[in-house]
C-alpha cells in the first residue's frame, strides 16, 4: 500500500477477492450458527420490545437496532434466533465494508484476509455479530461513512459525500456517538493539505443536510417528548461526572483487555501511539490519516471522560478497527507473515473461543455475568399464578423491579403479554416510561419478579406504599451447574393503588416509613403466608 494521496485507479475499481469473499462467508455462517444456541441477553430482549411499539424513536437510544430487529423477526420468528439475525445482517455488511475499504486502499490480498480475520476477532466486534445492540448497525454505519469519504478523497468526486452523509445519518439513527464522526472528519479535512479545498466545496454541506434528513426521526420524537432523549444521553450523564475518579480510568483499562482480547488492544495502541509520533508523515499520508482521526477522537474523547465517570466498553469499539488495519499492514509489510502475528491472533480466537463455550454451554453458570437463566422458569410460574387469579376472578398484572428483567419476562411469557418494570411505583423505567399503562391496575393484584443477579432479592422501600398487603408466594431457583444458584423471587402485590401516571400517587404522611417496617419483616420471614397452594 503506497503513502500517496489516493491509491492507483485500478484499485479503486478492482472487486474483492475471491479469498476475502470465502472468510465473509465463514464468518456469517459461524454468527448464524451461534446465533442458534447463544442464549437471548437481557438488553436484546429489551430493544425487541420496541421494536413491538413502531416508533420514530427511544428514550434510550435512536431506533435503527429496534427497526433491524422488526424485520428479522417479521423474516424469521419472534425467536432468540430471530432477534439475533439482525446482527448477523449488520455484521454481514460490515465485513463487506471492511473489505471494499481494504481493496479501495489498495492491499494486496494477503492483507486484506489477513486484516479482515484480525477484525473479526476483535472481542466486541466478535460480540456484535452476534449480538443486536445501538453498536452493531453503528459499527457498519461508522465504516461506510469513512469508505464513502475516502472515495471522495481519492477520486475528487464530489458525489461519494452524498454516500458518507446518508451513512453518517444512519450512524446517527443507531446511537448518539456518532455524533464524533463529526470533528473526526473535521480533523482530516483540516490536517491533510490536498483534502482541505473540500472546504469551499458544496458537496460536504449537502452530505450534512442528508445525515440531518436521514436522522430526522429522532429530533421529531424528542420534540414531541419534551427533548428527553437528548437530555438522558447529554446534561443527565455530564451530572455526574463532578470529581476525578481514577478508578474508572482502571476499570476502562481492564474492561478494554477483555473486550478487545490483550494482543490486538496493545497493536492496536502500540499502531496509534507510534502514527502520532511520526505526525510529519501521517501529514503525507491521506489514507493513513482518515484512519487515524477516525480513532483518535472517540479514543481520547472516551478516555478523558473515564478520569471522571464510568466509561461503558462498548463506546470505544468504532477506535479499533481503523488501529488494527494499519497495524496489520505494518506487520505484513515484508511479504511475510510473522509467526508472533499468528500466536497473537491465536491467542485472541483462543479466548473468543472460551467465551463462545462459556456462553453457549447448556447449564454453564458465569455468576454474575449470567443474566439470562432463569427467566423461562419464572415467566412459566408468572402465567401460571396469573391464570390461578383469574380463575379466582381477581384482576392481574405483572412486573419486575428492572427494565431489562422486565423484558426477558415479556420475551418468555405466553403471548408476549404486556409486562411492567419499576415504573409501577413510581421510579424512572426508561422507555417503559413512555408506554401508557392499561386500564384497570388500581385494585388489581401485581405479581412482581425480583431478579437476585439484579436486585438482590431486596423489595423497594415505596413499593408496600402501593399495596394493601405484599406477600412472597414463590422462588425459581436455577441450580443447575457449578457456582451460587441462581434465584427469582416472586411477590403478590394485593389491592394495587393505581399506576403513578394515573394519578394515584400520592402517599399520605407516614406512608413510606411504614412501608419500609413492612419491608423489613417480609425480608426477615422469607415467606409471609402463600396465597396459594403449590
Amino acid at each position: 500500500m503506497g503513502g500517496g494521496a489516493a491509491p492507483a485507479a485500478a484499485s479503486l475499481a478492482a472487486p474483492i477477492d475471491r479469498s476475502a469473499w470465502t472468510l465473509i462467508t465463514a464468518f456469517a455462517l459461524l454468527h448464524a450458527a451461534l446465533a442458534a444456541i447463544v442464549p437471548l441477553s437481557p438488553q436484546e430482549a429489551y430493544y425487541w420490545l420496541w421494536s413491538r411499539d413502531p416508533s420514530l424513536s427511544y428514550f434510550d437510544h435512536p431506533p435503527l437496532a429496534s427497526y433491524s430487529i422488526a424485520l428479522t423477526t417479521a423474516l424469521f420468528d419472534t425467536s432468540a434466533f430471530g432477534i439475533k439475525m439482525a446482527a448477523v445482517g449488520w455484521s454481514i455488511a460490515l465485513n463487506v465494508v471492511w473489505t471494499r475499504l481494504l481493496t479501495d486502499f489498495g492491499s494486496d490480498r494477503q492483507v486484506q484476509w489477513w486484516s479482515l480475520l484480525a477484525l473479526n476477532l476483535i472481542g466486541i466486534t466478535a460480540a456484535y455479530g452476534v449480538v443486536i445492540a445501538p453498536d452493531t448497525p453503528l459499527l457498519f454505519a461508522w465504516t461506510a461513512t469513512i469508505w464513502a469519504v475516502w472515495r471522495a478523497a481519492a477520486t475528487g468526486n464530489g458525489r461519494w459525500w452524498y454516500a458518507a452523509g446518508i451513512f453518517f445519518g444512519l450512524g446517527m439513527l443507531s446511537k448518539y456517538s456518532a455524533v464524533l464522526l463529526g470533528p473526526a472528519l473535521a480533523l482530516f479535512l483540516l490536517a491533510s493539505q490536498r483534502q482541505r479545498h473540500w472546504w469551499g466545496r458544496p458537496e460536504p454541506y449537502v452530505a450534512v443536510v442528508l445525515a440531518s434528513l436521514v436522522f430526522a426521526p429522532v429530533v421529531i420524537w424528542n420534540a414531541q417528548h419534551d427533548w428527553a432523549s437528548f437530555a438522558f444521553q447529554s446534561s443527565e450523564r455530564a451530572a455526574g461526572m463532578n470529581r476525578w475518579q481514577l478508578r474508572h480510568f482502571l476499570q476502562l483499562i481492564a474492561t478494554q483487555l477483555g473486550f478487545v482480547t490483550p494482543y490486538l488492544l496493545v497493536i492496536a495502541l502500540m499502531t496509534w501511539f507510534a502514527a502520532l509520533r511520526r505526525w510529519r508523515d501521517l501529514l503525507t499520508d491521506d489514507r493513513r490519516l482518515l484512519l487515524i482521526a477516525a480513532a483518535t477522537v472517540p479514543l481520547v474523547l472516551f478516555t478523558a471522560v473515564s478520569l471522571r465517570s464510568m466509561v461503558k466498553p462498548n463506546w470505544l469499539a468504532p477506535a479499533y478497527w481503523p488501529l488494527i488495519i494499519l497495524a496489520v499492514e505494518e506487520r505484513l509489510a515484508g511479504g511475510t507473515v510473522p509467526r508472533s502475528f499468528k500466536l497473537g491472533l491465536a491467542s485472541s480466537c483462543a479466548l473468543l473461543l472460551a467465551a463462545i463455550v462459556a456462553v453457549s454451554w447448556p447449564n454453564a453458570r458465569l455468576g454474575d455475568l449470567d443474566t439470562w437463566s432463569g427467566w423461562p422458569e419464572a415467566a412459566k410460574r408468572v402465567d401460571d399464578l396469573q391464570r390461578e387469579l383469574s380463575g379466582r376472578g381477581e384482576r392481574s398484572f405483572v412486573f419486575s423491579t428492572n427494565h431489562k428483567s422486565s423484558a426477558m419476562l415479556a420475551f418468555y411469557r405466553q403471548g408476549h403479554a404486556r409486562t411492567y418494570a419499576q415504573d409501577v411505583f413510581g421510579e424512572r423505567a426508561l422507555q417503559f416510561d413512555f408506554w401508557p399503562p392499561e386500564d384497570g391496575m388500581e385494585g388489581a393484584t401485581g405479581i412482581l419478579a425480583i431478579d437476585d443477579m439484579h436486585d438482590r432479592s431486596s423489595l423497594p422501600l415505596q413499593l408496600p406504599s402501593y399495596c394493601r398487603a405484599l406477600t412472597k408466594v414463590d422462588t425459581i431457583v436455577d441450580s443447575s451447574g457449578s457456582g451460587a444458584p441462581r434465584r427469582i423471587d416472586l411477590y403478590l402485590c394485593q389491592d394495587y393503588r393505581g399506576h403513578p401516571r394515573r394519578g394515584n400517587s400520592e402517599n399520605e404522611p407516614g406512608r413510606k416509613r411504614a412501608a419500609a417496617r413492612r419491608v423489613g419483616a417480609i425480608l426477615r420471614t422469607g415467606r409471609a403466608g402463600a396465597a396459594f397452594d403449590h
